[in-house]
């Protein structure tokens, strides 16, 4: 409920503020301009072919990111040595600007789907690596030496043992990737794309489209703000037992 009125307030203030500096349309447009750009691009053009483009490669890179975070962060525990081979290459690419990794992918892996979706596992792998391998390392030792008297196997004791009790963190880590999951998408489909949000961003910005432009912007934020809640209200449900749920319950809430 707060999240609507927020929004209302938001855009009585954007319209105000248009009539009393007197803004030119073509700069900056009122919402309800917006609001038939939207409709226009919904039912005239083909809007609705480059929403689930985006949405592909968002949500295909980020469980990538994820399975293969949870992944690594479970080896380096397990054998610190392919830690110590690994972390200095983890750490290079993570540092490097992700729009200068874009063009290479294009290069490498054309202008489909794919160097986005790789694009996207590589900016939410580093946060959920992170926040999975400080999980693990800070179980407590008795629940170590409880999986040894029970006798149980390398995956029982990941499956029922640390998977679980590293929920908590590996969320956090999620809502982190969740934001960067939708500008490393749109980072790759503004370097070259035949389809997508981000590439009706890049067309906006060639024809002087300010409209299209703020509508394509709109759209990601509110398949980011989806994603993030998505995963507010796993976290809710699966947590329900943990502290960390009672701020989760609230934004759900909220929102």
């Amino acid at each position: 409920m707060r999240a609507i009125i927020s929004l209302v307030i938001f855009l009585a203030l954007w319209s105000l503020a248009l009539v009393v500096f007197n803004v030119p349309s073509y700069l900056v447009p009122s919402p309800w301009q917006l609001l038939e750009k939207t409709w226009f691009l919904l039912t005239k053009a083909s809007l609705l072919s480059h929403i689930p483009v985006t949405v592909f490669e968002i949500v295909a890179g980020f469980a990538i990111g994820i399975v293969l975070g949870i992944a690594a962060a479970v080896l380096f525990v397990r054998y610190p040595i392919v830690e110590n081979l690994l972390n200095p290459l983890i750490v290079f690419v993570q540092t490097a600007p992700k729009i200068a990794i874009a063009p290479l992918l294009l290069l490498w892996l054309g202008l489909g789907v794919t160097p986005k979706i790789v694009l996207v596992a590589i900016v939410t792998f580093f946060p959920i690596l992170s926040n999975m391998l400080s999980s693990l390392r800070s179980l407590p030792p008795q629940l170590q030496e409880f999986a040894t008297i029970l006798k149980l196997s390398t995956f029982q004791r990941i499956w029922r043992i640390e998977l679980p009790q590293s929920l908590p963190m590996l969320f956090s880590g999620m809502k982190v990737g969740a934001t960067l999951a939708v500008t490393a998408a749109v980072i790759g489909e503004l370097m070259g794309a035949k389809a997508g949000l981000g590439y009706l961003l890049s067309l906006g910005q060639e024809t002087s489209d300010v409209s299209l432009v703020l509508v394509s912007v709109f759209i990601l934020s509110i398949i980011g703000y989806l994603l993030y809640l998505a995963i507010v209200i796993a976290e809710r449900r699966m947590l329900s037992w943990h502290d960390s749920t009672n701020d989760a319950y609230q934004l759900s809430a909220e929102g």
